[in-house]
This record gives C-alpha cells, sequence and structure tokens, in this order.
C-alpha cells in the first residue's frame, strides 16, 4: 500500500518533532552548541523552545513539515539569508569557544537568498521521495519570496545528501572549513551550496 503523505507549515504543537529533526540534520553542531547549558535541558528541548517562542528565524512557522497519518515524517526549515548571522542574542546564550568554532558556518557568503537552515527525514520514512519533495517546496516558497536561489551549506562527507541537493539543482560555491570536534559527526567541514530559481 502506497503511503500518503501530506505537506503543511509547521504549526506550535510540532516544535519538539521540529527540533529534533533539526538536531538530526545538524550532525552534533546542535549537541556541540546547546550542551550543559541549561541545567535540566536537552539541546533538542532547548531548540524546541525556541521554536515555540515564534521569533524570526527560528520559528516553527518557517517549517515544512512532511506528515504521514498524523506523525511527522520530516522537515525543511527555511529562512532569508540576513538572518543567516551570529546574533547580538546568541553572543550572550553561547559560550564564546563555542560561536568561534562555527564562526566560518555563520559567515559563509550566503547572498540574497533564502537559506534552507536544515531538512532532515526520519530513518523509516527515507527513501519516499519526501526530502525531495521538501526541497521542492522550499524552491517554491523561495519563488513565492522574490528570491532567485536558495542556498544550503552541507556537510563535505554527507555525499547522500549532497548527492540529492545537486540533482535538485545546487552546485557548490565554496568549501567551509571547521575544526573537527568529538561531539560534531563530520570531520572534513562543510560546503556551501546554490540553486538558481529560474
Amino acid at each position: 500500500m502506497k503511503m500518503e503523505i501530506q505537506y503543511r507549515q509547521g504549526r506550535k504543537e510540532d516544535c519538539f518533532e521540529i527540533a529534533d529533526l533539526i538536531s538530526t540534520a545538524s550532525g552534533g553542531v546542535v549537541e556541540f552548541l546547546f550542551h550543559d547549558l541549561i541545567p535540566g535541558m536537552s539541546p533538542v528541548q532547548m531548540v524546541a523552545q525556541n521554536l515555540e517562542r515564534d521569533h524570526p528565524p527560528h520559528t516553527y512557522r518557517n517549517a515544512i513539515v512532511a506528515q504521514s497519518e498524523g506523525t511527522i515524517a520530516g522537515m525543511a526549515l527555511s529562512f532569508p539569508s540576513h538572518f543567516h548571522e551570529i546574533t547580538e542574542g546568541m553572543k550572550k546564550f553561547f559560550p564564546s569557544d563555542r560561536l568561534e568554532h562555527v564562526r566560518p558556518y555563520y559567515t559563509a557568503p550566503v547572498g540574497r537568498s533564502l537559506f534552507l537552515d536544515a531538512i532532515a527525514v526520519k530513518d523509516e520514512y527515507r527513501g519516499k521521495g519526501i526530502g525531495r519533495a521538501l526541497i521542492s517546496l522550499t524552491q517554491e516558497k523561495a519563488r513565492k519570496s522574490g528570491y532567485d536561489a536558495l542556498t544550503l551549506i552541507a556537510f563535505a562527507e554527507n555525499r547522500n545528501a549532497r548527492r540529492l541537493y545537486e540533482r535538485m539543482g545546487f552546485e557548490t560555491v565554496e568549501k567551509i572549513e571547521i575544526r573537527p570536534h568529538e561531539l560534531i559527526s563530520y570531520q572534513d567541514g562543510c560546503l556551501l551550496m546554490r540553486c538558481p530559481l529560474l
């Protein structure tokens, strides 16, 4: 029997699952940034709380959610690229050495674009075209918002994700060097990728 997938905007009640998928997509970066910052709260709980506050850019409203029979199967979180930076709020919240470690990620030249900050599909729903559909819907969101490009930053070692992005029209713009860390799954830095929207 074919699985039916619906796509919709994120809702407040989705925040924990969106946060969990953001953590998965981050390859350990969420754990690296948030670990041990608030006693009794996990990194995913902190990200969920931030999404619930509904302050752009990290708000549940900026997520496209894939749902199957009431269960969230995947999501894509995107926002205008000018939000892709280290903010004053981040400087107050995160230890400076952690921010310094990921500074190359936040200073990548994303240009004027819609920035695809995170995309993930749960293991049991992979191979069903959900990732492709989420990217396609994000491309359409970018066009409707007046952008001529969609950008993202992918781990250089994540070849499966890179193949999908390339099939969806993304090209590598430059390599972003990020020093290895035991909490970050990938050790060979990242790639800034750009998809022109004609």
